[in-house]
């Protein structure tokens, strides 16, 4: 548990003193020159892949530790520019995937059931631009969702948080692609139970552990 602790402590920092040193590149550089105001806004639409979130927890009374199959992912963000370099961004990412558990006395993964996740993310993007390429470094704070596809088993809503790096590539003025890793931290569970339904909870918490998931992704983006 300390361990977990430890990276996703060690992560948080990594993606902040990234973006900060981005924003101090950019406010250093010497602005790119061009004949048309920079778009405003910006939606992007993205598929990827999504891997990680390990939980350790009780199940009929057995310690074992949950396990969120590594699964493709989607989502998209639309994005606000508030000044040059700067970016607000909303950020969705929907991974269908399925909940395991393995037990510590046996170690053989069990399917417990599909489940859906999905985040819900306001971020804050510093850029450089480089002509064309525009690679960036940001964090942002919101909510994931949990969501089993299993009769009677409720959802789980907690906060959560996350670091992002990657590019956005513009082959004209309002076409590009764009490529970016995300560090996917749910806030940590406590103990007690979760995804409860009416025969009780499937899932049972001893203390606080904390979930860690990543995503490498890639799309099309258009500046309106």
């Amino acid at each position: 548990m300390q361990r977990i602790r430890t990276i996703t402590l060690t992560a948080c920092a990594l993606g902040m003193a990234l973006a900060a040193s981005v924003e101090a590149q950019f406010r250093s550089a010497v602005p790119v020159r061009s004949s048309r105001p920079e778009p405003k806004i910006e939606i992007a639409a993205f598929g990827g892949y999504a891997f990680g979130g390990r939980l350790d927890a009780r199940v009929d009374n057995t310690l074992g530790r949950l396990e969120i199959a590594d699964q493709g992912s989607y989502g998209m963000t639309f994005s606000f520019r508030v000044r040059p370099g700067v970016v607000s961004e909303f950020l969705y990412v929907r991974q269908p995937t399925t909940l395991y558990f393995k037990p510590l006395n046996t170690g053989v993964r069990d399917e417990l059931f599909p489940m859906h996740v999905a985040y819900y993310q306001l971020n804050g993007l510093y850029e450089f631009p480089k002509g064309a390429l525009r690679p960036f470094a940001g964090v942002g704070l919101g909510l994931v969702h949990f969501n089993p596809k299993q009769a009677l088993t409720s959802s789980e809503w907690r906060m959560a948080a996350n670091f992002s790096v990657g590019f956005r590539a513009f082959v004209n003025e309002r076409i590009g692609i764009r490529g970016q890793f995300h560090g996917l931290l749910p806030f940590q569970f406590s103990g007690g139970g979760i995804f409860c339904g009416g025969g009780g909870c499937s899932v049972g918490l001893s203390g606080g552990t904390a979930i860690i998931q990543g995503m490498v992704s890639g799309g099309l983006v258009v500046a309106l």
